[in-house]
């Protein structure tokens, strides 16, 4: 049986223009992506009647963390997008974002209510220009 595996390249990070219109934009320049990087946190229940399983621990899943979604730009200051993630930053704002992947029917994972934490610009010597961008989820996303 062959691979079923889909290239990552073309993978495209949206951004909501105005939250709650429905109408996204493509963040330009994006040049990898990493997340979400969900978690569940656990909870220890082990109680003394736990020796009767054999002195093992027992855990419960507690509440889900959705994480944060964290990519690099090549930053153009004079980009409207660009300015669009550092108007968020510095305001604060709760904005909606989506990834869009290139499989065939180009699956859309949806994620509401994002805070942008990290706005982290770079000007090395002998690079060019880049920051490096996160945003952190808030409440549940839609995996269609």
């Amino acid at each position: 049986m062959s691979s079923a595996a889909i290239s990552a390249y073309g993978t495209l990070l949206q951004r909501e223009t105005t939250f709650g219109s429905g109408t996204y934009v493509t963040v330009a320049e994006v040049k990898s992506m990493t997340g979400p990087t969900m978690s569940t946190d656990i909870l220890d229940v082990t109680t003394h009647s736990s020796a009767a399983s054999g002195a093992w621990r027992e855990k419960r899943a507690s509440l889900i963390d959705p994480g944060d979604i964290s990519f690099p730009i090549n930053f153009v200051p004079a980009s409207a997008g660009h300015k669009s993630l550092l108007t968020d930053f510095t305001t604060r704002a709760l904005t909606n974002y989506k990834i869009i992947y290139p499989d065939p029917g180009l699956t859309a994972h949806l994620f509401p209510n994002c805070i942008l934490t990290k706005f982290s610009i770079k000007a090395e010597t002998e690079g060019i220009l880049e920051a490096d961008i996160t945003l952190t989820l808030s409440g549940a996303p839609t995996f269609p």
